[in-house]
């Protein structure tokens, strides 16, 4: 049984071009730099990879990553002590739709104490391949949380005095509410990666404003958060989005059928999740 959880994977073109570099889609250029099997040595001794990349439909792939280093052990043969050199390559498994962004890592505590730690890993090698030198993206990757338990504190509060949600770069595919769209373009224009918006009310905020925001900044990785009285009289405590990762247990990818499987729940979960930020199976490049 293995423990998947769910990240926003996020492709950043640069503003313009370089002189005789075709302009390709976001997403082409995902699919090209994966396909290139990039490895690195990320620390002495230790080479991570990318590998087993097959298609299981238009947009979505299966992978493997892992690392390869050498451990010696100590063993007796012919009559003496000797230490012996041998190469080690544990991986796991990644599940990924290019279209949604949107990738389920497994946790193995062989590569990583987290499965944030094996993302970050992940995202370090398509940075560095010499196909994404060449376009000059960069990609980011978010964990993305379950957004109920928050959405659920937000219903049940008495009084929501303090509202904030956090945002970084965004996608076309993010570009979703009224909302978001003049921050985002804000920070674009200004150059930033990552800002912050608060908004603050004597008599409480309107919940069911804020759910549809919450869905959205779940969906692409980002944190919100909330002050909130949970009855009259009582004291303000904060609530976050963060920290509820989205996890989903598989027993089983041996085959094509059972990973194509796990990519339909992936996908499930994850409009889910957006609720109604968007129409099922809606792809935007």
């Amino acid at each position: 049984m293995a423990d998947f959880h769910l990240f926003r994977l996020k492709v950043y073109k640069p503003r313009q071009m370089r002189l005789f570099v075709q302009d390709k889609g976001r997403l082409e250029i995902l699919r090209e730099v994966i396909f290139s099997l990039p490895s690195a040595e990320l620390r002495k001794g230790i080479t991570w990879h990318i590998g087993n990349i097959t298609y299981l439909d238009k947009d979505g792939l299966y992978l493997r990553i892992g690392r390869i280093s050498k451990s010696t052990i100590e063993t007796y043969k012919d009559g003496n002590f000797v230490d012996q050199e041998f190469e080690t390559a544990p991986y796991t498994h990644v599940i990924l739709d290019t279209g949604l962004e949107v990738c389920a890592i497994a946790k193995k505590t062989k590569l990583s104490r987290t499965a944030t730690g094996i993302a970050h890993r992940f995202i370090e090698l398509l940075s560095r391949s010499e196909r994404a030198q060449f376009y000059g993206v960069e990609f980011e990757i978010d964990e993305i949380n379950d957004p109920e338990d928050f959405i659920t504190h937000l219903r049940k509060a008495y009084l929501i005095s303090n509202f904030w949600v956090a945002f970084s770069r965004p996608n076309p595919f993010d570009l979703e509410y009224d909302f978001l769209k003049p921050v985002v373009s804000f920070l674009e224009k200004s150059n930033g990666d990552r800002g912050k918006v608060e908004i603050q009310a004597k008599d409480g905020l309107n919940h069911a404003s804020l759910e549809a925001v919450v869905r959205s900044v779940a969906t692409i990785g980002d944190d919100a958060g909330a002050l909130i009285l949970e009855e009259e009289g009582g004291k303000k405590v904060k609530k976050r989005l963060s920290g509820n990762p989205v996890v989903i247990s598989e027993e089983d990818l041996t085959d094509d059928q059972q990973r194509k499987r796990f990519l339909q729940r992936v996908r499930e979960l994850y409009w889910k999740i957006r609720g109604n930020g968007g129409a099922h199976g809606e792809r935007r490049y």
